[in-house]
């Protein structure tokens, strides 16, 4: 079923491109049902055009996809449109764009999420001027709708995404770095707009990661102590905690305290060794031993 193989592609998608792309391409399209159209899209522009670096084949999956499923662009609509931007066909992106458009329940929302997307897909092919400037422009018209408007969510996740993504990259140029920092303080606002307490404490412990990784230490511990007294005002989260303690021992090693450092990272420490979930252990440990290595190499 194409469903199965929406869902158990995301887990080998980077590492088995070619075999994922092959799969969906095989794939009885007239399966797809409702959603499952525009998950089906996402992972092959992901794949596909990104991973892979071939938009022509993407594009003319998602033809394919629309020619099985044209009933309600509403859905997919924007990932047939990003496919086609990609491929270099402006008119026929805009064709489908202002088809999703006049689909969607929220024409404004939905201009958003093709932008955002667009961004994404853009970043994710080396684009990065590019990408910046389209997400720059889309955050500032999200920006001006106000504290109800329903595109918050979507905005909140594509700039939390793009920044994640750019915070784990071995090199950072400086459009890369720009976009990045822009992408989390935008995922921080729209989060406070839409979002829990948990929401919040997250994008500032991506504030403070992304701050770290460019050396701005101080605004990276105060980030995460932000991130901490949310949590301490709200409720528990042991395991955001421990790991907002570890952006902390980060941040402290770069200014220079490491017996601060050692504290912080002993806090970490504690909270996870209560835990029993394997996967987040690991997890855990991955993010602890940079941690680790930055007090070995740090002067006493």
């Amino acid at each position: 079923m194409i469903n199965d193989l929406i869902r158990d592609g995301w887990r080998y998608h980077d590492t088995e491109s070619k075999r994922l792309a092959g799969e969906l391409e095989a794939a009885k399209l007239g399966e797809l049902k409702g959603e499952a159209s525009a998950h089906c899209l996402r992972l092959s522009n992901h794949t596909i055009g990104e991973h892979l670096g071939d938009w022509p084949r993407a594009r003319r999956f998602a033809e394919a996809v629309r020619d099985a499923t044209a009933d309600d662009l509403s859905g997919f609509g924007a990932h047939l449109a990003v496919a086609r931007y990609m491929d270099g066909d402006t008119i026929a992106a805009q064709q489908a764009e202002i088809e999703c458009l006049g689909a969607a329940e929220d024409p404004v929302d939905a201009y958003l999420s093709v932008k955002s997307f667009l961004a994404g897909a853009l970043a994710g092919t080396g684009r990065f001027a590019d990408a910046g400037v389209v997400i720059a422009a889309a955050n500032r018209l999200a920006s001006g709708l106000g504290e109800e408007a329903t595109s918050n969510r979507s905005m909140a996740v594509a700039n939390n995404n793009l920044a994640s993504e750019l915070v784990e990259s071995e090199e950072l140029n400086a459009d890369q770095a720009r976009m990045m920092l822009d992408c989390a303080e935008a995922a921080h606002t729209f989060w406070k707009r839409c979002g829990t307490w948990v929401n919040e404490e997250r994008a500032l412990y991506l504030l403070a990661l992304v701050n770290n990784r460019v050396a701005n230490h101080a605004s990276g511990l105060e980030f995460a102590q932000t991130a901490l007294g949310v949590i301490a005002a709200n409720g528990d989260e042991p395991v955001d905690e421990a790991f907002i303690e570890l952006a902390a021992a980060t941040s402290k090693i770069g200014l220079a305290d490491v017996a601060s450092a050692k504290e912080h990272l002993a806090t970490a420490d504690g909270l996870a060794r209560e835990w029993s979930d394997e996967s987040l252990v690991t997890w855990y440990q991955g993010e602890r031993r940079k941690v680790a290595t930055a007090l070995a190499d740090a002067p006493e």
